[in-house]
């Protein structure tokens, strides 16, 4: 099956666009995935990480002040300004991942899934995840984490969970004792480190599919 990154992105900003324009949508919310960020922060980033993108602006990208600065960029605008924004600069993302180049970036495509998922949770919404995306970055994130361990010098050591715990267990989604509780082929203590590429979450998220 092939699959188009801009396509999945380009879905992906038009949930979150119709998500966030009810009338219900508290902007002040925290975020639980997110916990130092609220509602309007999580959609100041995602315009913030296009706007960045087609100006040429990822000196930093993904650091914690490349985002910081996004949020900090979009504190003073509606949600609805933002989404606006988003919009203008979201196309040329969405070209861009279309084009052969675009699997240079294909983290742009797991941030934004997993921001929908992040706001879906925090309002109280089942965090629904496409199947399309993840047949396709399940194993990416297999093959990737795979690969680290090879790096680092581990022994290899296997691990059968479904894509959507690939995907929201590498990024972070997930406490270190969720994470554990994994089937694992050996004790995965030493594999920890290389399995969370955004860090642990704190305590479980209590996410329903």
């Amino acid at each position: 099956m092939t699959i188009d990154p801009g396509a999945l992105y380009h879905a992906a900003r038009v949930r979150i666009s119709a998500l966030m324009s009810g009338g219900e949508v508290d902007p002040d919310r925290r975020v639980p995935a997110t916990p130092a960020w609220r509602v309007h922060d999580v959609v100041s980033h995602l315009a913030g990480v296009a706007e960045d993108a087609v100006n040429g602006n990822l000196e930093g990208a993904p650091g914690e002040a490349w985002t910081a600065a996004q949020v900090a960029r979009g504190a003073g605008k509606p949600i609805a300004e933002l989404l606006a924004q988003w919009g203008q600069h979201g196309p040329l993302i969405e070209a861009f991942l279309a084009s052969p180049a675009g699997a240079s970036a294909a983290a742009a495509v797991f941030d934004v899934h997993t921001h929908e998922a992040d706001l879906r949770h925090a309002m109280g919404q089942a965090v629904s995840i496409p199947d399309e995306f993840l047949t396709w970055v399940g194993p990416l994130m297999s093959e990737r984490f795979h690969t680290a361990v090879a790096e680092a010098g581990l022994p290899p050591v296997s691990l059968d969970i479904s894509d959507r715990e690939w995907f929201r267990g590498r990024l972070g989604r997930r406490s270190e004792a969720e994470v554990r509780a994994y089937p694992w082929s050996a004790d995965p203590a030493p594999y920890l480190d290389t399995f969370f590429i955004f860090g642990r979450a704190e305590h479980s998220l209590g996410e329903q599919p």
